[in-house]
């Protein structure tokens, strides 16, 4: 039973591993929080704007933890380049979020 849970264990922190290698207990890691290459401005815009949306639509656990947090810089919202980014962005989690909620265990 023991060596049993000290499996179950290994598998769960490689299950949190980040795509850099740490371990991040709070994020899934499915869920790919890596910006696409461009732009600072459309960089920044993808990060707030997944952030936002994981925020919104997560579940009441990562709600609870307070893993994600609605982001949008206010230096930034004008900027064409960094709303389209964060508009994209914010859906594109919000879709990881609610085709994870649809999976039934």
């Amino acid at each position: 039973m023991r060596y049993f849970l000290l499996i179950i264990s290994a598998m769960l922190c490689v299950a949190c591993t980040g795509k850099d290698g740490t371990l991040d207990l709070r994020k899934p890691y499915t869920l790919d929080l890596t910006p696409p290459l461009g732009p600072y401005e459309y960089e920044q815009g993808w990060t707030d704007g997944c952030e936002s949306g994981s925020n919104a639509y997560t579940h009441d656990f990562y709600k609870g933890i307070k893993a994600f947090k609605f982001k949008q810089d206010p230096e930034l919202r004008d900027n064409r380049m960094y709303y389209q980014a964060w508009k994209d962005a914010f859906l594109y989690c919000a879709i990881f979020w609610e085709s994870v909620s649809s999976l039934k265990l």
